[in-house]
């Protein structure tokens, strides 16, 4: 329920300072009782989405001036459950940004002990593939750059890649197969290694500048508008 009130408000449908429907209204349309529809209410407030005045109503807030990165994926997926191109792009070119930066970042301020879990993690998806043993691949990948992530030293990088993981896992569910394995290589796996270890900051930039592109390239028709896409 608070995903779909937050895509209405985030589409437009619900203007901004306009009230929403009312507890009752809200608790008929969706079928559930009023507890729930409380709770999903203080949800978007939580976000900066609404607010509640009591005894006045539920007023939308303007986006520019409360909503943060939790709105992330209700402004990438429209209504109908398609990209909106224009985020996507949007999205892309932070996505950028903020892991190259976040790379370079934890080569610099990276500790024996975190540089010892970055090396491990590695090391164990190269064992497996040796030994093909695939399945725990995506979780190992996860770990790795949750561990690149730790090793800056600061908790916002953290934050914004596990906002950006959840937004990638829904874009991969949403094209399936459409999309290409953008996993690094064995061998860039070995040289992302050794990166770290002698705390190499534009050998770690060109890897992951590379790892993003494979991504980039994948989902670039989906960043053109409809009317300018000739697959349309």
């Amino acid at each position: 329920m608070a995903e779909i009130l937050t895509r209405r408000i985030v589409s437009g449908e619900y203007q901004v300072r306009s009230k929403l429907p009312t507890e009752r209204l809200l608790s008929e349309e969706f079928g559930v009782n009023r507890h729930a529809v409380r709770e999903a209410l203080k949800r978007l407030e939580a976000i900066g989405l609404v607010e509640i005045k009591h005894g006045s109503g539920i007023y939308v807030q303007p986006l520019h001036l409360t909503a943060g990165i939790e709105i992330f994926d209700a402004m990438l997926f429209r209504m109908d459950g398609s990209l909106d191109p224009t985020i996507l792009s949007n999205m892309l070119d932070f996505r950028r940004h903020v892991m190259i930066n976040l790379t370079e970042l934890s080569v610099q301020r990276r500790k024996p002990r975190e540089l010892g879990r970055i090396c491990r993690v590695i090391d164990d998806i190269c064992f497996n593939r040796r030994k093909n043993l695939m399945e725990d691949e995506g979780e190992l990948f996860y770990n790795l750059f949750e561990n690149i992530a730790a090793a800056t030293q600061n908790r916002v990088y953290s934050l914004v890649f596990i906002t950006l993981s959840q937004v990638f896992r829904n874009i991969r569910a949403s094209l399936s197969d459409r999309l290409p394995d953008d996993r690094f290589g064995t061998e860039d796996l070995m040289k992302l290694r050794e990166a770290f270890e002698r705390s190499d900051k534009e050998a770690i930039s060109e890897i992951i500048s590379r790892w993003l592109s494979v991504m980039e390239t994948a989902l670039a028709p989906y960043c053109v508008p409809e009317e300018n896409n000739p697959q349309e």
